[in-house]
């Protein structure tokens, strides 16, 4: 008899469950048609029901985007923290639109709700992150204060700093504030690298203490005095670039800064620098030159005639950020360099730079021995571009081992179309202005291919009938 009872409990039990699951299924299901639908009253009290439980996101994922879509209007609708983070979890869609939805959403109630708001800075999915930096710096500086306080939780700091950044100086104070009160020594580095990031010089003297830590820690300390670049601080920022016991990527930083001083103090460092065997900040010398400019060009002249190739290379890279007219004379003195190393770097920086001194100077150095100085000149005169067209179809005409070239170049600038068109009807350029269009691949250029094709040059005969394969492809 007993045995009968524990089995008509026992059906009962499961009897109850699996009701009580489909009734849970049945509510469920009915939450997210709610949810999802037009009914806004019913939809915001859907959303506050739902957003309670940790699959509140899935549930809605079971909808189409159109429907998933209307949430946003219910989550504007709340305006209170559950809304915020409603739209917060929508971040996640891995449609596009939904996403750009909800951050309109985030910015519409995000002002009245920036402690709701706060928390997506924590979140580790990168969309819901990366949007909650992007909303609260469209929000703007009202933020700041709840971006300061979560810059103080580990979880939130990477994000935070990123709007913290972004304010720029005025979040400096609030940010010496934490540096001064803070007994987490991860905290004041983070705190220390986000004011090296916004560059203020009000940082500078919070910062000078925190040198005397251990090399791997004082690293972070060197790159932030270096992005912030305080004259004050020059010989502090020589002494580590010269320090071969410091760490690279500090060094590297700590010579951007020294270029952005640009005493001549920090410009001979600098140049010493240029040689110096950790690549990368010999590199980072270079681009520090660049920084400093036309203060720069003595000494980089100099730099030209030094034995060694590494720092004349260097010198070259430094020039071709440097975009004035006696760049340009430096740098035609480097395409007589005895390394050809050195001579196509100048031959590129020539083009970096841009400047209509240059282009003599290029077309000249389409004629020389070396087949890289000559590619080199190629990519600067097509990087020039139309100020470059008269004097490449000057060297055409000249008929040297340069013409070539000049039609290579020529056929990688787009106005120079019309120009080789007329060329090609010239005795004197119509074999390279045809080489030039034939590498174009220019329909406008079909006429004068197919009257090529009678031409009594036989390689002209082959080039028009090369060009017409090409064309009819």
């Amino acid at each position: 008899m007993s045995q009968w009872i524990m089995r008509i409990l026992f059906g009962a039990a499961v009897a109850f469950i699996i009701g009580s699951a489909i009734w849970n299924n049945i509510v469920t299901n009915r939450l997210i048609e709610e949810a999802t639908g037009r009914d806004l009253e019913a939809q915001k009290r859907a959303l506050t029901l739902l957003s309670e439980r940790e699959d509140f996101f899935d549930l809605i994922q079971s909808r189409r985007p159109p429907r998933r879509l209307r949430v946003a209007t219910g989550a504007e609708s709340l305006n209170n923290a559950v809304g915020i983070k409603v739209a917060l979890a929508m971040l996640r869609d891995p449609e596009p639109r939904v996403r750009d939805r909800f951050l309109q959403a985030l910015l519409k109630i995000g002002g009245n709700n920036l402690d709701a708001l706060a928390e997506g800075l924590k979140n580790p999915d990168s969309n819901v992150k990366n949007g909650t930096v992007k909303v609260m710096v469209q929000l703007g500086t009202r933020c700041l204060p709840v971006v300061l306080k979560a810059f103080e939780n580990a979880d939130a700091r990477a994000a935070a700093t990123e709007v913290l950044v972004q304010f720029g100086s005025v979040s400096v104070p609030g940010l010496l504030e934490i540096l001064n009160r803070a007994t987490d020594e991860g905290l004041k580095l983070d705190t220390i690298a986000a004011l090296g990031r916004i560059g203020d010089r009000r940082a500078t003297d919070a910062l000078l203490p925190y040198l005397n830590l251990p090399t791997e820690k004082r690293r972070i300390v060197l790159v932030a005095l270096g992005s912030i670049a305080d004259p004050r601080t020059e010989p502090i920022l020589i002494e580590a670039l010269r320090s071969s016991s410091e760490d690279p990527d500090a060094r590297a930083q700590v010579a951007l800064g020294l270029g952005q001083i640009g005493t001549p103090t920090a410009i001979r460092a600098l140049i010493d620098a240029l040689g110096d065997l950790d690549l990368q900040v010999a590199d980072a010398a270079a681009q520090g030159l660049q920084k400093a400019g036309a203060r720069a060009l003595d000494a980089l002249a100099q730099a030209l005639h030094d034995a060694r190739v590494g720092v004349r290379l260097r010198a070259v890279i430094a020039l071709s950020g440097i975009s004035q007219a006696r760049s340009v004379e430096l740098l035609r003195r480097a395409l007589q360099d005895p390394d050809v190393r050195v001579q196509r770097a100048a031959a590129d920086a020539l083009g970096v730079i841009g400047r209509p001194e240059a282009i003599p100077v290029l077309i000249e150095a389409l004629g020389s021995a070396d087949g890289g100085v000559v590619l080199s000149a190629v990519r600067s005169l097509s990087h020039i571009g139309k100020p470059a067209i008269p004097a490449l179809l000057n060297a055409m005409r000249q008929s040297s081992d340069a013409s070539y070239f000049a039609a290579l170049a020529l056929s990688q600038i787009p106005e120079a179309e019309s120009a080789l068109l007329r060329a090609a009807q010239e005795p004197r350029t119509r074999r390279y202005a045809l080489i030039a269009l034939k590498e174009r691949r220019s329909h406008a250029a079909k006429p004068l291919f197919e009257k090529a094709l009678h031409a009594p040059d036989p390689a002209l005969r082959q080039l028009a009938r090369e060009a017409l394969m090409q064309l009819s492809q």
